[in-house]
């Protein structure tokens, strides 16, 4: 699952703790997610918000995935780095789920299409 999970930090110090519970986190998203296909890639990035701000959401987690050539992205931002990960995480499953809906309904759109076609044929 690791092999194509890309994991940055910008101005935050990525320790294993922390990377264990972006891989924890980002496991839960297999249900959605082939990440054993080649073609699945699936981009992290945690940064440190700069500027005036010294409280409040400081930290920001943003996740990309490029599946079936779409890519789908969201973010989290938090007062720790652990809850903008998980609301990054909530964010791109509802994404992912909204993404896989409408492209299931789609093709179900077609094949209805594609049997009264067939059907005219049959009669």
């Amino acid at each position: 699952m690791n092999n194509n999970i890309e994991i940055s930090a910008v101005g935050v110090e990525l320790n294993d703790e922390t990377r264990d519970y972006i891989y924890k986190k980002i496991d839960g998203l297999r249900k959605f997610v082939d990440f054993k296909d080649e073609n699945v890639s699936t981009d992290i990035r945690i940064s440190r918000m700069v500027g005036q701000q010294r409280s409040g959401k400081v930290y920001r987690a943003e996740i990309g995935i490029i599946m079936s050539g779409k890519r789908i992205g969201a973010r989290g931002d938090g007062s720790t780095v652990w809850e903008a990960i998980d609301l990054a995480k909530d964010a791109i499953s509802k994404k992912i789920s909204s993404y896989r809906g409408k492209r299931n309904s789609l093709f179900k759109k077609g094949s209805v299409k594609v049997k009264g076609f067939l059907k005219k044929f049959y009669r």
